[in-house]
């Protein structure tokens, strides 16, 4: 059975072919990348209310949450930085809310830069608002329009480390200026940058409510390099789940009517 993967779009004025209108977009390395996978992508077209995106996230087998414009730090209860992008307050709303009924409900889930933002504020944690602050460089970022590169060292004591065995360091594809701050509740970090900028998260210790499956974040954006093993483990992890449901539902029987 093939894998359904949802991937969370942009919210944006677009043209093309002489049209200007209001779009739902998204660069199609995201949807080359699952498919390449193995797994039937669909878009996720932000917008829709709290029971939309619940029964969006039921419908799925997984879900990519992509990277994009930087969330509003009134989710996260801090005051607005003067290099924070102006809020995308439709595309937050849905982000965070599909991202929360995923997790509520299991489906696997790799959240892509902004998207390991989303899954952190989603479980109650904080961001740094401009790195360059904090770190004093501008690795992180990449060229304006373009994608950089970066060392990330990868905790040997994590899933992530199954899926990327490399000892050391690995080079990533970059390009973002915020990052975790606070680490929200059941993440934890597996992967920093040389300057100690968590660049990965995935599940960990709760106080609250936990939630099973695969949980992974990244802070740099595998879609664009030439690795697939992100998304292969994502695709592995949402075939397991599809079948599980499969069988699932041909296992349920009928109570017989008296």
């Amino acid at each position: 059975m093939t894998p359904v993967i949802g991937i969370t779009t942009y919210e944006d004025h677009a043209s093309w072919r002489g049209w200007s209108a209001r779009a739902a977009m998204l660069p199609y390395v995201y949807v080359d990348a699952v498919r390449r996978s193995g797994a039937r992508a669909v878009l996720l077209p932000p917008g829709g209310d709290d029971e939309e995106a619940s029964a969006t996230a039921a419908s799925l087998d997984g879900l990519v949450v992509t990277g994009g414009p930087d969330i509003d730090p009134v989710r996260y209860g801090a005051a607005r930085h003067p290099r924070t992008q102006a809020p995308t307050t439709l595309r937050d709303a849905w982000d965070l809310a599909v991202t929360s009924h995923a997790l509520r409900l299991g489906v696997p889930l790799l959240a892509i830069c902004r998207g390991m933002q989303v899954l952190n504020v989603c479980r109650g944690g904080t961001l740094h608002q401009h790195l360059p602050d904090l770190v004093g460089h501008g690795r992180h970022d990449g060229p304006p329009n373009g994608f950089g590169l970066h060392q990330v060292r990868i905790s040997p004591d994590s899933t992530l480390a199954t899926i990327l065995p490399e000892d050391g360091f690995i080079e990533v594809p970059t390009h973002h200026h915020q990052a975790v701050n606070l680490l929200g509740d059941g993440l934890k970090a597996v992967a920093w940058e040389e300057d100690g900028t968590i660049e990965a998260v995935e599940a960990g210790p709760t106080e609250l409510d936990g939630f099973s499956g695969f949980v992974l974040g990244v802070q740099w954006h595998p879609e664009q390099g030439t690795d697939p093993r992100l998304f292969t483990a994502l695709a592995g992890a949402a075939a397991e789940r599809a079948e599980a449901e499969r069988a699932t539902t041909e296992g349920t029987v009928l109570a017989p009517m008296i």
